[in-house]
């Protein structure tokens, strides 16, 4: 797997790097949790955890990227949606009285994306453990189990610097 992780790195930050080629960012774009750039680095990060945990080839880790881009497809406006919502929560919780009608309906809308967030991460869990030993899908488990929180340490390391 390291080789699989160098590998797909160097790949993926030659693409970043085109990709920043296209200049300076544009407002909203910032290199924040809401950013392309962001998404680029949290698909990485979940390709190479899972890969890492399954102890996946080069081949198979470029499948299981393949395959988490359509279930990646269908989380990122759901997100951009949460990280809307959550920026309404902060300002009202600041006290930004403009904020404070939005709460309720900001409230239901959360609920409900992180409802769907979950349906979509079950779902990706059943398509990549089918046909797994236990052992796999254990480690499979944990690897998706802590993928939040290492998405909110690589969104804390951003906005710090």
């Amino acid at each position: 797997m390291r080789w699989t992780g160098a590998v797909l790195l160097a790949v993926l930050a030659a693409g970043v790097a085109r990709a920043q080629d296209g200049g300076p960012p544009r407002p909203g774009e910032g290199g924040g949790p809401g950013s392309e750039q962001w998404q680029k680095r949290a698909r990485l990060m979940r390709t190479l955890a899972i890969a890492d945990a399954l102890e996946l080839d080069d081949a198979a880790t470029l499948k299981l990227r393949d395959r988490l881009g359509r279930f990646e497809d269908k989380r990122s406006p759901i997100q951009r949606q949460l990280f809307e919502q959550t920026v309404v929560l902060r300002r009202a919780a600041k006290g930004d009285t403009t904020a404070f009608a939005q709460v309720d309906g900001a409230i239901q809308k959360v609920l409900t994306l992180r409802a769907q967030l979950e349906a979509l991460d079950r779902d990706l869990f059943a398509e990549l453990s089918a046909g797994l030993s236990p052992a796999k899908k254990a480690r499979l488990a944990l690897a998706m189990a802590h993928l939040p929180q290492q998405m909110r340490e690589m969104a804390q390391e951003r906005t710090r610097r």
